[in-house]
C-alpha cells in the first residue's frame, strides 16, 4: 500500500450534507453518461457547469477546433484521424478533501503519480489541468467517482491507428491539433481545413521495410537505420522508415533519438553507392566508354593521402568492372578525368547539392565541399566528402536507372507534376548503368550477392563508409549501406537501405560492411514486398532479359578470385 493510500484511508473525512447532495447529483447524470460512451462509438457527454482559468463560471463546453481531415495511405487506410476527447481538469478550490479525491482520480489516471495528483488539486489558483487528452470513457469514470471540483472541457484529439508505423512520415498534433512534425505539419493548412491527405505510402509495404532494417539492426547490434522505397516512374515514395522510431499517441515521451528521422533528416557519406552516380557521370560526359581500361593498379595520392583498394587489383579493369568490384582507384581516376565542373553539374542535376522539396518540414540539405578541390573530386566519386540523406540517394539512383529524367520524390498519391522534365541521362547511359547494376549482384567477384533476390532481377550497389570523428574518421565506426533497383532489365523501383554503426559479428567474419548489413535486408525485403508492389518473378535467364543486361566483363570473368562484401 503506498503512503498516499495510508494517508488517505487516516485523513479522509465523510463528506458534509452538502457536499454529498452534490456528489448524488453528479452520480446520476454520470450514470446516464456511461451508458452514452458504450452504445455509442463517440459518446455524447451530458456538459456539466465548468470552470475557466479565470474563475468564472459557463455553461456547456464545445470543442476547441475543428476537426482535421484524415492521413490515409495509398490503398484508403487509415493513418491519422481524429476522435472525440476531454480535457480533465480541477478547481482546487472546490476540493474538499484532497487525500480522498486523489486516491479516487489514481485509479482512473495511471498515468499519474499519486504525488502528481495531489499536487494538482492542492496548488493555489482555480484551474489545474490533470490530463489535456481523456476519452469520454475514462471521463465518465471521473464523474461516477463523485469528486466535487473535477470538471472536463470537450476537444478534438488524433489518433494515430498505426502507433509508431511511418509515426514519422505521418507527425504529429500539438494539443491545439496544430502539426508539429511529419505530415500534419507540412500539410496542416490542408488537414486543419477537414481535408483528407493520401500518402504516397503503402503502410503494408512500410512495415516490410521496417521489419527487415530492424532485423539486421538486432544481428549487427546497430544504434539506427533508415530505409526508402521509390517508385521510378512517378517519384511516389511507397516507403520511408526511420529507426528506432516512437509511438505517434505518446510523441512527448519518445527521446530525442527516436524523433529523429533518419531517411530525410540524416546526412551520410554513403560511400560506394556513389559509384553508380560516378560511372554514370562519366559515360553521359563522353569521358569514358564502359569498355575503356582503368589503372586501378598503379598507386593513386591526392596531396599526401593515399586511395586504397580494399583487394588491390593485378590489371586494368573497365569502367564496369571498376564499378562491379567497387574500386575506389579506379573511380578516382574517372572522377579526376572528368574535372569538377561537371560532377558539380550532373550533381545538380541530380538533386544532390540542395534540400529536397518534400511535403514534410523534416528535410535536410546535403553537406558539400566549400571550395571543389581536387581530392573533393576524387573522394566523392566513391562516396566520401559528401553528405545527403537516403531519400536524396534513392531519386538520384532513380533518375540514374529510369528513363534519365530527374526525378522529384514525393509522399503525396500521385507524386510530383512538373511543368518539364529535366533529362539528365541518355538511354545509353541508362542502359550501361543498369546492366552494371545487375553485375553487381549476380558476379561472382560483385559486392552485392547478397541482395539476390531469385526471379527478380536485382541490381544495385553496397556502401560502406567510416563516421566522422574529430579530425578524422572513426574506423570503427560504419554506415552501411545498399542501394539497389528492380527488375534491373524495367526498372520499376528504387530500394535504400542504411544501417547506422553496425558492429562486425561472428557469423559476418567480423564485417560490418554493406554487403553484408544492408544487402540481406534488400533481398528479404524485396521477396517479400514484390507481390504486394505488383511486380511478378521471371525467368533471368531468358534470352530477351540477358540480352537487356548484357555487360562486358574480360578481366573479372578470368579472375577467380571473390572479393569480400
Amino acid at each position: 500500500m503506498s503512503i498516499w493510500r495510508s494517508i488517505g484511508k487516516k485523513l479522509a473525512q465523510v463528506p458534509t450534507a452538502d457536499a454529498k447532495n452534490v456528489a448524488r447529483q453528479r452520480l446520476l447524470v454520470a450514470t446516464a453518461l456511461g451508458a452514452a460512451c458504450f452504445t455509442l462509438i463517440a459518446g455524447q457527454v451530458v456538459n456539466l457547469s465548468t470552470v475557466d482559468t479565470s474563475g468564472k463560471r459557463h455553461h456547456r463546453a464545445t470543442a476547441e477546433v475543428q476537426e482535421r481531415g484524415k492521413i490515409l495511405d495509398r490503398n484508403g487506410r487509415v493513418l491519422a484521424t481524429s476522435l472525440p476527447a476531454y480535457l480533465l481538469y480541477a478547481d482546487p478550490a472546490e476540493i474538499m478533501n484532497p487525500y480522498e479525491a486523489t486516491l479516487k482520480l489514481s485509479e482512473i489516471l495511471p498515468g499519474m503519480t499519486e504525488e502528481g495528483i495531489f499536487s494538482k488539486l492542492t496548488q493555489k489558483g482555480r484551474y489545474a489541468e490533470l490530463s489535456w487528452r481523456v476519452s469520454p470513457a475514462t471521463y465518465a469514470k471521473a464523474l461516477e467517482n463523485g469528486v466535487v471540483g473535477v470538471y472536463g472541457k470537450k476537444r478534438i484529439t488524433r489518433f494515430y491507428p498505426q502507433k509508431e508505423e511511418a509515426a514519422h512520415v505521418i507527425g504529429v498534433v500539438n494539443k491545439d491539433s496544430q502539426g508539429l512534425a511529419g505530415i500534419e505539419a507540412g500539410m496542416n493548412t490542408v488537414l486543419a481545413k477537414g481535408e483528407d491527405v493520401h500518402l504516397s505510402v503503402d503502410i503494408a509495404v512500410q512495415a516490410i521495410l521496417r521489419k527487415e532494417i530492424e532485423e539486421q539492426m538486432a544481428k549487427f547490434e546497430a544504434i539506427g537505420g533508415a530505409g526508402v522505397v521509390l517508385d521510378v516512374k512517378t517519384g511516389e515514395l511507397l516507403a520511408l522508415a526511420s529507426l528506432p522510431q516512437y509511438d505517434a499517441n505518446h510523441f512527448g515521451s519518445a527521446d530525442d533519438n527516436a524523433k529523429f528521422n533518419r531517411a530525410t533528416k540524416g546526412t551520410y557519406e554513403l560511400g560506394s553507392t556513389f559509384k553508380i552516380l560516378n560511372t554514370a557521370m562519366a559515360l553521359e560526359s563522353r569521358t569514358f566508354d564502359i569498355t575503356d581500361k582503368i589503372d586501378v593498379v598503379s598507386p593513386l595520392r591526392v596531396g599526401r593521402f593515399p586511395i586504397r583498394d580494399y583487394h588491390p587489383e593485378k590489371k586494368p579493369l573497365n569502367v564496369a568492372e571498376v564499378m562491379v568490384v567497387s574500386s575506389n582507384i579506379g573511380s578516382a581516376r574517372m572522377a579526376d578525368e572528368m574535372g569538377a565542373d561537371l560532377q558539380k553539374k550532373y550533381l545538380g542535376s541530380l538533386g544532390l547539392l540542395s534540400r529536397l522539396e518534400l511535403e514534410v518540414p523534416e528535410v535536410a540539405s546535403p553537406q558539400i565541399p566549400t571550395i571543389w578541390r581536387r581530392a573533393n573530386v576524387m573522394t566523392i566519386s566513391y562516396g566520401h566528402g559528401i553528405s545527403v540523406t537516403p531519400t536524396h540517394l534513392a531519386a538520384a539512383i532513380a533518375t540514374t536507372v529510369g528513363n534519365g529524367t530527374r526525378v522529384h520524390p514525393s509522399l503525396i498519391k500521385g507524386g510530383v507534376k512538373k511543368d518539364f522534365d529535366e533529362q539528365v541521362f541518355s538511354a545509353e547511359t541508362v542502359g550501361a548503368i543498369r546492366a552494371t547494376m545487375r553485375r553487381v549482384v549476380n558476379h561472382k567477384r560483385g559486392t552485392g550477392k547478397k541482395a539476390n533476390a531469385k526471379g527478380y532481377v536485382v541490381g544495385g550497389k553496397t556502401g560502406t563508409s567510416e563516421k566522422h570523428k574529430v579530425g578524422g574518421y572513426d574506423k570503427k565506426l560504419n554506415i552501411a549501406s545498399f542501394a539497389a533497383t528492380f527488375p534491373a532489365h524495367d526498372p520499376r523501383y528504387v530500394v535504400v537501405v542504411m544501417v547506422d554503426e553496425p558492429k562486425g559479428q561472428k557469423f559476418s567474419h567480423g564485417f560490418s560492411t554493406g554487403g553484408w548489413v544492408a544487402a540481406p535486408a534488400v533481398r528479404r525485403f524485396i521477396t517479400r514486398a514484390a507481390p504486394l508492389l505488383n511486380v511478378a518473378p521471371v525467368d533471368e535467364k531468358s534470352p530477351e532479359i540477358r540480352q537487356l543486361l548484357a555487360v562486358d566483363l574480360p578481366q573479372l570473368d578470368a579472375e577467380k578470385r571473390h572479393a569480400s562484401f
